[in-house]
């Protein structure tokens, strides 16, 4: 719940003539393929009465997704690097003593060659928008991800001294790109599970407890759970959208469909919705185990595409069996599962990550990650227990509505940037 004199400074500045300037910086959205969780943070802030001023680190040319078309009028497209913004970089190493500063800062904290050259190749473009955000009037910057767009932040945050905050994933955590440093600096930094506000407090101490806030992310959720077929469908179909990379687990769920289908008496069908740089191996996993006929390849669809497959009862299950990589890389909170589960729509996943964080109470199936027969018994599960699924439905829809919707968690968002004018 939000405290009643937040609430009114919040109320106040969207019923009065100077709304509240924030600026979000991201690393492509709204254009590129990407972030589209942020696409909906973003606009449900801009709801809330806020002002926005959205600064992608390296926009592609491309708007792939439909609702990201609405933030662009509130969006500044400027390259990672150009002639201009050099120039103000250069001219601000003459006019600008904090810079030397926060350069020295960024070359001590960062903890390997790669995150260095990483940061120094955004401290230009943290440079030059010092002047956007001056203009702009902006009275808070926050950044999605730990990583260098929280540099660029941290930069003109340093030379503006305008409050800045950041919220954490899960990669950007273990990367730890000048992550206790960061805490330091910023009002807050936000992480979207308690796992990963564990993790980050294990590598930055103890000590920044009440700098580093637990705040899901949120999806939209329906208000009633739209028709939904189990029996009827002849062909029982599950999904995946995910990036073919190897968090996700893909392999594994090709493997349980070729187990299933030694096994099944029912058709099934399972959809990979997505693409990346695993996509032609796990395609070639697919044509060697014979299970073309039933594992389709639909490529990244556009968000509003997916939801309105979701919508109109298109997809019985989704599953997304994650592990954790041989390099610790592990998953957070999926907003793919947030998704399905807004609408009602089983889902299976692993015990790693945040994921148990959201699927509780029995709102879902959980299962070992790696597991391909476990994997093929709870899509087994959910294929003839259609007593389970409809609790499941219901289950789901309702930890989202209390737990993970948009709204109410922006408000939250707001709440702490707000806290720091009073």
């Amino acid at each position: 719940m939000i405290p009643k004199s937040s609430m009114e400074a919040m109320e106040a500045r969207r019923s009065g003539d100077s709304p509240m300037n924030i600026a979000y910086i991201t690393a492509q959205i709204p254009w590129g393929r990407g972030e589209t969780f942020i696409i909906d943070e973003m606009l449900a802030v801009k709801a809330a009465g806020a002002n926005l001023v959205i600064i992608p680190r390296n926009p592609t040319k491309e708007v792939f997704h439909r609702e990201a078309r609405t933030l662009l009028e509130n969006a500044v497209r400027l390259p990672l690097m150009n002639s201009r913004i050099i120039g103000v970089f250069l001219f601000s190493l003459l006019t600008k003593p904090r810079l030397y500063k926060i350069l020295g800062a960024i070359l001590h904290y960062s903890r390997t060659w790669h995150i260095l050259i990483k940061n120094l190749a955004v401290v230009p473009k943290g440079v030059y928008i010092t002047l956007l955000v001056k203009k702009k009037r902006v009275e808070h910057i926050h950044a999605h991800w730990g990583s260098t767009t929280a540099t660029m932040a941290l930069v003109t945050s340093e030379l503006t001294s305008i409050p800045w905050s950041f919220t954490l994933h899960r990669w950007d955590i273990k990367e730890d790109n000048m992550l206790k440093f960061k805490v330091q600096k910023a009002a807050f930094a936000r992480c979207i599970a308690e796992d990963g506000r564990s993790e980050v407090l294990r590598i930055i101490g103890e000590a920044y407890q009440d700098q580093v806030k637990m705040l899901h992310l949120g999806v939209q959720v329906p208000d009633a759970l739209p028709m939904q077929a189990h029996q009827l469908q002849l062909v029982f179909v599950i999904a995946c959208p995910a990036n073919f990379v190897p968090v996700k687990g893909h392999r594994f769920l090709v493997e349980a469909c070729a187990l299933l289908m030694r096994q099944e008496t029912k058709n099934f069908q399972c959809l990979l919705i997505g693409d990346g740089p695993l996509e032609e191996s796990i395609r070639q996993q697919v044509a060697e185990l014979g299970v073309g006929s039933f594992v389709k390849f639909l490529g990244r669809l556009p968000h509003d595409e997916l939801l309105r497959m979701y919508k109109n009862g298109k997809i019985n299950a989704i599953v997304l069996p994650s592990i954790v990589t041989s390099k610790g890389d592990k998953e957070g909170i999926p907003v793919a599962l947030m998704e399905a589960m807004a609408y009602g729509i089983p889902v299976i996943s692993t015990i790693i990550g945040g994921i148990p964080e959201l699927v509780q109470d029995d709102a879902g199936l959980l299962v070992p990650p790696a597991s391909v027969e476990a994997l093929a018994n709870a899509i087994s599960q959910t294929i003839h227990d259609e007593k389970l699924w409809h609790e499941i439905t219901k289950k789901a829809h309702e930890r989202i509505r209390s737990e993970f919707n948009l709204h109410s968690n922006v408000q939250q968002l707001l709440n702490f940037i707000v806290r720091l004018r009073e």
